[in-house]
Formats: structure tokens, C-alpha cells, sequence
């Protein structure tokens, strides 16, 4: 074989694995946009909870801490595993 095809051909796979999407999922796009959605869904579970007036203060954190924790869960998988637009 030539010796001038290996050095093509290995340039050509390096081409083809920067060119790849990776597979597996972004984790750092999923925590950035998970902790956007924990601060988001906090101030919006204080502002819901802030309407039940028969909940004492403990239920109404606990309230907005679980959908906080909710919205950051579901949220960041979303954001994690969903490709990258090019």
C-alpha cells in the first residue's frame, strides 16, 4: 500500500471525531440550567405558597423547596440530554 495513504486517512478520522456529537449527555449544560430553574421554581413556589393562608411556614418552605427541586430535575435532564442545535 502507499505510504502516503496512512497519514491521509489518519487525518481524515481526526476530521470525522472532532466533527462527532458526543453520546453521552452534557452534564454542564444540565446543572447550569438546572440551578436556573432551582432559583426559579423557589420564587415561584413562595409566591404560590404564599396563598394558602391555613399552611404554617414550615409547609409552605417545604412546599417551595419540592417544587423547586421538581423544576431543577426535570429541567436540567431536559437540558442535558437534548443535542445541540448547529
Amino acid at each position: 500500500m502507499d505510504e502516503e495513504l496512512d497519514p491521509q486517512v489518519k487525518l481524515k478520522l481526526l476530521e470525522a471525531a472532532r466533527a462527532a456529537e458526543p453520546e453521552t449527555p452534557n452534564v454542564k449544560r444540565g446543572i447550569g440550567c438546572g440551578a436556573a430553574a432551582l432559583i426559579a421554581g423557589a420564587l415561584f413556589g413562595i409566591f404560590f405558597a404564599s396563598f394558602f393562608t391555613q399552611l404554617t411556614t414550615g409547609e409552605r418552605i417545604s412546599m417551595a423547596a419540592g417544587t423547586a427541586f421538581i423544576a431543577a430535575v426535570i429541567t436540567g435532564g431536559i437540558a442535558a440530554f437534548r443535542p445541540i442545535r448547529k
